[in-house]
């Protein structure tokens, strides 16, 4: 029987009596409050318990003590209104009123976002990573490559712990050993395809305490407020990798809906205190947007540089082939431009010149572009189009390939680009922007992505011109190496700098 089919029993009151009475004796425990419950029933100790805490918080000035005991009561993170409302009932009532007045205030919480069964631990003092996503889905592009590779370098390396949440989202927790998996051991597993994605999560709270929280993807909306009050008002601090704002400045090339959510993750970044941009043109975005909170009296989070590295694993180049293989790598999507590739190519075969054109790419929606595909095989034209590919399926078409193509119209980063070039494959890319940085290094042409015909001018050179080829491929070999442990080790110092180097890696 898998743990799929298993059914958990019911939660019953004295579960969740027992799991407050848990929660409030860490919280107890972790600001120092003594409360003698030995021999006391959970109500009667939780009672006791939330009393003492309330007093406890009353007397203070600040919000870090004030924010744990919400979480423990509610067994959710508060939002930032919810904490700024109860510190103003705490300086306008005596402590019992308060306490009286802070069940009353969390009971919508608690009842919506709160997993009220779950026991809860505090950790102090270390760094908290949260994999949410790349824990829970399969998924296993752009962001979520970055994850896989960077944070498996962090933890060896490094004293931290791993963080999801609760299936009610209002908490970080635990992870589950599968999920552990995919997050460390992604490349171990013999088929990710078979994990199962349906098993009873393990519900137990993890409460950060002045601690440094690392966010290396990006946080669904439903986190965010949660972790913008986490940065404000918990004592412990925010950091994370900055891989693009697109959503914001291009939103006319992305999915209805994402520059909504993109806005509510900005919530989180403009009171994190570092960010690490995967590309100079990355971390320009970023620091465009810090400039813009003093209208808000904030300073923003300290914005650094540090680049995505394009390690590949080793292999032989693979044969060429007849006709020549032109690969273009991304999911189906404006952004990626494969429709300005697919009118350059057609204005190649329409003159005579003979090449095979295929996209690589999951994801994505319907566009243009897959009708025009469609034409264009259905006329005979050699491209076609593969999804979930391995990734060793992935590096043998980019070094069979003659040349690579990535033209999109905005990146944060361009992994594609970097990666055929590690392969050794010259590369057709877009000349601005992050795409730009990298055939900056050699063993690139670039071009206009508004521009079919500047697209097919390079094509043309590449299908032709024996000898550029032959230059652009000396030109890859030569290209600097930076590995992913390179990347970990850098990401690390710019988001938790040591205590002999409290600004963190220069930008």
């Amino acid at each position: 029987m898998t743990s799929s089919s298993v059914v958990p029993p019911p939660v019953t009151t004295r579960d969740l009596v027992g799991a407050l009475r848990q929660r409030l004796e860490v919280a107890a425990a972790t600001l120092g409050v003594e409360v003698d419950v030995s021999g006391a029933d959970s109500r009667t100790a939780a009672s006791l318990l939330y009393a003492a805490l309330v007093e406890r918080v009353h007397e203070d000035s600040g919000t870090e003590s004030l924010w744990l005991l919400l979480t423990a009561v509610a067994a959710a993170m508060p939002d930032s209104d919810e904490v700024l409302a109860a510190r103003r009932a705490r300086d306008l009532h005596r402590s019992g009123d308060f306490g009286a007045w802070l069940l009353d205030a969390t009971y919508e919480t608690a009842a919506h976002r709160g997993a009220l069964a779950a026991e809860m631990a505090v950790v102090e003092d270390t760094v908290v990573v949260d994999v949410d996503f790349t824990a829970q889905h399969k998924l296993h592009t752009g962001i979520q490559r970055v994850v896989r590779e960077t944070v498996p370098r962090w933890h060896r390396d490094n004293d931290l712990t791993l963080a999801a949440w609760t299936t009610q989202g209002g908490a970080m927790r635990w992870l589950e050993e599968t999920e552990s998996d995919r997050v460390l051991r992604w490349h171990d597993l013999v088929d990710p395809d078979d994990e199962d994605d349906t098993e009873e999560r393990d519900q137990r709270l993890l409460v950060p305490w002045r601690s440094s929280i690392l966010l290396p993807e990006n946080p669904p909306p439903e986190h965010c407020p949660a972790l913008a009050a986490l940065a404000v008002h918990s004592g412990n601090r925010v950091a994370l990798i900055g891989h693009d704002c697109i959503p914001v400045i291009s939103p006319e090339l992305i999915h209805t809906g994402l520059p909504d959510r993109f806005t509510r993750y900005l919530e989180v970044v403009k009171h994190a205190e570092r960010v690490a941009g995967v590309s100079a043109s990355a971390a320009r975005e970023f620091r465009g947007f810090t400039q813009m909170l003093a209208a808000q009296g904030l300073t923003g989070p300290d914005v650094a540089v540090c680049p995505e590295p394009s390690e590949i694993p080793s292999g032989q180049p693979a044969p060429q082939l007849d006709p020549p293989l032109v690969v273009s790598i991304g999911s189906f999507e404006p952004r990626k431009n494969q429709l300005a590739v697919l009118h350059a190519a057609e204005h190649l075969w329409r003159e005579g010149l003979r090449f095979q054109l295929r996209f690589i790419g999951g994801g994505g929606w319907v566009t243009e572009a897959d009708g025009f595909l469609q034409r264009l095989r259905a006329a005979g034209r050699p491209v076609t189009r593969a999804t979930a590919v391995t990734d060793a399926e992935l590096w043998h078409s980019l070094r069979s390939a003659r040349f690579s193509l990535f033209t999109s119209l905005h990146e944060g980063f361009g992994l594609p680009v970097a990666e055929s070039l590690a392969c050794g494959t010259p590369v057709i890319t877009t000349h601005y922007g992050s795409t730009a940085e990298i055939a900056a290094q050699g063993g690139a042409l670039t071009a206009d992505p508004t521009d079919d015909l500047d697209i097919a001018d390079r094509m043309r050179q590449l299908l032709t011109d024996d000898v550029l080829l032959a230059r652009l491929r000396d030109e890859a070999a030569a290209r600097p190496r930076r590995t992913w442990d390179d990347y970990a080790r850098e990401s690390w110092a710019v988001l938790v700098p040591s205590a002999d180097d409290p600004a963190g890696a220069p930008a």
